[in-house]
């Protein structure tokens, strides 16, 4: 049962439930923000009762989608729209980290100290100013995860500034970070670039229900040095050619823009000087391909032949295959003719996680299995995208591009 609700964003307690939208799509995917978004009837006589106004204030509640019990999206409200005409309105939610777009990275003493003494004489040159010590963030000692952590939990030391929000444990590692704070730099913006760097952690606001159920908590989910990717044991599977199958509209989308043969690589140009790279496959000519080519100018920091040389050999090996990126709508809860399970259902998978899809193998004179996928076979990808509706009926999902043949 697919069912909406309302709650307070600082402290969590939920304050409408069984929300009835007329359209209620919501989406969760890999790297980028959750967002639900709901069009209620405002000429409905219990949609009226709920003082929607004062409940569902923008910036301040926040709105979710259950399904079976599982918190599948749930977000900050951020947007509005009434029309009184056609009764309706439309609330927008997204993601729990969008919050901290609205954050600086900032210690508390920012609050009080002078604001003459943002910047102190440099201890090297009194004629020139630095950014005062007192006012910087540093996090050393622990791993990237812990430290876009450490940078939450900072910004709820603010007087309003906590979410409803429990961490992992923090995780050593050899590292260190200083955060000036005249940069005033977005806590948002410096999770996001952890994320993004080499071997950098995924990092997931998972909602769910407090023990009581009466409110909704946010576990902040970092990947960790070991293993940077989050993701779950329990490996889903969907059987795409049986008889009565719970997969359907499966799709299959190729892309061989990004291939080819001979990778080149340009660096050192930050040093004035300039290092060429290149790596060479001749697998795709061989096998009958044009002759293909791939240029990449985004290391021109790299002083090191070595490490540009690596960077081509990878540029090179990534090239070699297209990318093909398959999709599927799967049923909620698909069971056979005599009410068992026949198939995941859902709130047993998430974003981030593997799955298996199986193919018979295809036989034309009975049309069993797929005529694309012809050799049939079980392939596992990754889940990276998980969206549905009001209706809760299917789950759109979403599977990372599968690279090679």
């Amino acid at each position: 049962m697919t069912s909406y609700f309302i709650g307070d964003l600082r402290s969590g307690p939920i304050a409408v439930r069984n929300l009835a939208p007329t359209s209620g799509p919501w989406s969760d995917r890999l790297g980028a923000p959750q967002s639900v978004d709901v069009t209620l009837n405002m000429n409905s006589p219990e949609i009226r009762t709920l003082d929607l106004r004062n409940v569902a204030t923008e910036a301040k509640a926040y709105l979710g989608v259950e399904e079976g019990g599982v918190i599948m999206a749930c977000d900050p409200i951020w947007t509005r729209n009434y029309d009184r005409d056609a009764g309706t309105l439309k609330l927008g939610a997204l993601g729990w980290g969008s919050y901290y777009n609205h954050r600086l990275i900032l210690p508390l003493l920012a609050k009080v100290i002078g604001l003459n003494q943002w910047t102190v004489p440099d201890p090297e040159n009194p004629a020139k100013t630095i950014p005062n010590p007192l006012l910087a963030t540093v996090i050393n000692g622990v791993s990237l995860g812990t430290r876009a952590k450490r940078l939450l939990q900072q910004a709820h030391l603010w007087t309003g500034g906590a979410l409803p929000m429990v961490f992992q444990a923090d995780e050593a590692d050899d590292r260190t970070k200083t955060y000036d704070g005249t940069d005033f730099k977005s806590v948002g913006e410096a999770i996001k670039q952890i994320s993004e760097m080499e071997n950098g952690p995924e990092m997931r606001f998972e909602s769910r229900f407090t023990a009581d159920r009466r409110g909704v908590e946010v576990l902040f989910r970092t990947g960790t040095v070991a293993q940077p990717l989050l993701t779950s044991q329990s490996v889903p599977m969907w059987d795409v050619t049986a008889p009565q199958s719970a997969v359907s509209n499966f799709k299959t989308d190729s892309d061989a823009s990004d291939m080819g043969s001979l990778a080149w690589q340009t660096g050192g140009r930050q040093a004035d000087t300039v290092l060429v790279a290149r790596a060479y496959d001749p697998a795709l000519v061989d096998a009958g391909y044009p002759l293909m080519e791939r240029f990449d100018s985004s290391h021109s920091s790299v002083e090191i032949q070595g490490t540009l040389d690596s960077y081509a050999a990878d540029n090179m090996a990534s090239g070699r295959y297209p990318t093909e990126e398959w999709s599927f709508i799967a049923q909620a809860r698909p069971v056979d003719a005599d009410g068992f399970p026949a198939g995941p259902f859902v709130g047993q998978y998430s974003t981030g996680d593997y799955a298996d899809l199986k193919f018979a193998k295809f036989d034309p004179e009975t049309n069993a299995g797929d005529p694309y996928l012809q050799a049939g076979g079980t392939s596992r990808h990754r889940i990276v995208g998980l969206s549905g509706d009001e209706k809760g009926a299917s789950i759109n999902v979403q599977l990372a591009p599968k690279v090679g043949i």
